[in-house]
């Protein structure tokens, strides 16, 4: 059927995640027979029997969720080194934000955040993407952009900085004159063109698209 995929050609995350809802469903369905039988005058050797297999349905369940947990970082689609080519797994989040992998060449990008568990532990989370066929990630813009309105993927570094404004409020711009200054003295595409300034005291002039 269009639309349809057959469960072979499932992505692993999308086959993992449906076998972990079916798990879930089986485990609870379990669950409710098990204690059902339980209270009846059932022989022992019966109720031993339910209790294991109860155990090892728990125990799939509880692996497939720590799986899930742990799936994200450098897990991209099937067929992602036809267009990264090989990919090396370097990159390691240490901040919440946006940022782009170096190491291959800016194809890949992560995502970083940070999150606290039901104990009070935190643990900083890594999702891995990759950028489509012929662009990369454009730390400047946070977006995936053509190599020529990107800065090189060398000096992406020099812009991670940028991410402590995610979330800053309403009185921090994202980007700042001197910002926009530097990324466009070395974007190839952006190099040549004159950065408007405003005058001092003004605004800038009204955006006619």
């Amino acid at each position: 059927m269009e639309g349809c995929q057959h469960p072979e050609h499932l992505h692993p995350i999308v086959a993992l995640e449906t076998l972990r809802i079916v798990v879930s469903y089986g485990y609870l369905s379990s669950l409710i027979f098990s204690l059902s039988v339980l209270k009846r005058p059932t022989s022992l050797a019966l109720k031993m029997k339910l209790g294991v297999a109860l155990l090892l349905f728990s125990g799939l369940a509880l692996s497939l969720a720590a799986s899930r947990s742990k799936r994200a970082a450098y897990e991209l689609p099937d067929g992602a080194e036809l267009i990264v080519g090989a990919v090396r797994t370097t990159f390691v989040c240490n901040n919440d934000g946006y940022y782009a992998d170096m190491d291959n060449n800016c194809q890949i990008f992560h995502v970083c955040q940070t999150v606290t568990h039901a104990n009070g532990e935190s643990e900083v989370m890594q999702w891995s993407f990759f950028c489509g066929n012929q662009t990369v990630f454009n730390q400047f813009s946070f977006t995936c952009s053509s190599p020529e309105d990107a800065i090189p993927c060398g000096s992406s570094g020099d812009f991670f900085y940028l991410n402590a404004n995610i979330g800053a409020g309403p009185n921090v711009p994202f980007h700042n004159e001197q910002d926009v200054a530097r990324a466009a003295a070395i974007t190839p595409g952006r190099a040549a063109q004159p950065v408007y300034v405003p005058p001092a005291g003004g605004a800038r002039p009204p955006f006619r698209g």
